[in-house]
């Protein structure tokens, strides 16, 4: 059993001492697998985590769904690999989705060229039908735009027109309102001109009446 155990202790003591070998051989000659993992290959794709501790894990899931890539490893390089591999996997199956539905398509294809020549002739017909209602349409728009001129040239008279009309208004109305400005100064005129022939009126019989009292006053001297 000691020598079993000896035995073990040796082998697990150089086991260590070529891994740490090999490790040390890959971080100073090997691949750059930091450089690697750090690549925006890689995290475009995945997720790579770092457990810390005496003896650090790594782990690698895919960005878009979450999913694990292989399991938990204390090497840097399993999980890149692991990814790498992924990559290559997703890449062969979308090749292979990819070449199915091009293989689907391709009957499809046929098919539409199959109907090109038709629809060639449809669309002839009716792009001569097209070319037709618009030779009818710019016709009728010159027609429209010929008669259009002549009645804008009719408006613009009749706009003349009116306005000569509303300005003879305007003229007119200004006159009015002279000749009410002028009446009502004339009725005025004529109101203080009965005042005056009222008072002269009463003037008057105010002297008819004195004399007639100084005619009777005289008749009595004479007497």
């Amino acid at each position: 059993m000691n020598s079993l155990g000896k035995t073990l202790v040796v082998f697990v003591t150089a086991t260590s001492l070529g891994f740490a070998a090999f490790a040390l051989s890959l971080v100073s000659g090997g691949p750059n697998w930091k450089g690697e993992a750090e690549s925006a290959e890689i995290t475009d794709d995945f997720v790579i985590t770092t457990t810390p501790g005496e003896k650090p894990s790594y782990a690698v899931k895919t960005r878009r769904t979450g999913d694990a890539v292989g399991s938990s490893t204390p090497l840097l390089a399993e999980v890149v690999v692991a990814a790498r591999q992924r990559q290559l996997k997703d890449a062969k199956e979308l090749q292979t989705q990819l070449t199915q539905k091009i293989d689907q398509i391709k009957p499809v294809i046929a098919g539409i060229k199959a109907l090109i020549p038709v629809d060639e002739a449809g669309v002839k017909a009716r792009s001569e039908a097209f070319e037709k209602q618009l030779a009818e349409l710019n016709t009728a728009i010159q027609a429209a735009t010929t008669d259009f001129t002549a009645k804008g040239g009719e408006i613009q008279q009749t706009r003349k027109t009116a306005q000569e009309r509303r300005e003879e208004g305007f003229r007119l109305k200004n006159q009015l309102e002279l000749l009410r400005n002028d009446l009502f100064a004339a009725e005025k005129q004529q109101k203080s001109l009965e005042d005056e022939l009222i008072r002269a009126e009463e003037n008057l019989k105010r002297l008819e009446r004195r004399e007639k009292q100084l005619k009777q006053q005289t008749g009595d001297y004479d007497k």
